[in-house]
């Protein structure tokens, strides 16, 4: 991307979406029209943009085997997640870890990729649960956005780390010593 441009991601549920992939061309007009009510610059940037591409962001179950004794899943093969806490890239990252260290640790492949998904199913089930609630909360409306923003104000003042404190199990996770 060169000086002065910016790359722009907008999310909008939409009951109605159902094409999976990546390159779908989208309507500058549409994106301008849906995020119109935007403060600031916002309206600005979308002003200058020209092109829009649009994918959907599908809630899928983790996969229920993710090896067959020969063979293992990784990453968003076996946990496809959303994008609302950040963690796909990162699961993927511990899944090759932890698969890589089980390998080495047991002579029988079978049971080492057995132990990987023993291993991986429970945190990243929970990822990407926490993720799916994360998209609903991003996305509510109404009364019940003014409700949630007013306790995520009152829980920043009165209890700073409680958020932070929330998610430790996700973010002082250590993969090294899950083996």
């Amino acid at each position: 991307m060169g000086r002065g441009q910016r790359n722009i991601v907008a999310v909008v549920e939409s009951k109605t979406w159902r094409d999976e992939g990546w390159s779908h061309a989208g309507d500058p007009q549409e994106l301008r029209a849906t995020f119109a009510r935007f403060g600031g610059p916002v309206a600005d940037w979308l002003g200058a943009v020209d092109q829009v591409g649009v994918w959907g962001l599908f809630r899928h179950p983790v996969a229920a085997r993710w090896q067959d004794g020969r063979s293992a899943l990784v990453g968003d093969a076996a946990h496809p997640t959303l994008p609302f806490i950040a963690q796909g890239a990162v699961m993927a990252i511990e899944d090759a870890w932890i698969l890589a260290a089980c390998l080495d640790a047991e002579a029988q492949q079978p049971r080492a990729l057995a132990r990987y998904q023993a291993l991986r199913a429970p945190r990243c089930t929970r990822i990407v649960e926490a993720a799916n609630a994360n998209a609903r909360n991003y996305h509510l409306r109404g009364p019940a956005r003014a409700v949630a923003h007013a306790g995520l104000r009152a829980i920043s003042r009165f209890a700073p780390t409680a958020m932070i404190e929330r998610f430790a199990w996700l973010y002082d996770y250590d993969p090294v010593a899950a083996v």
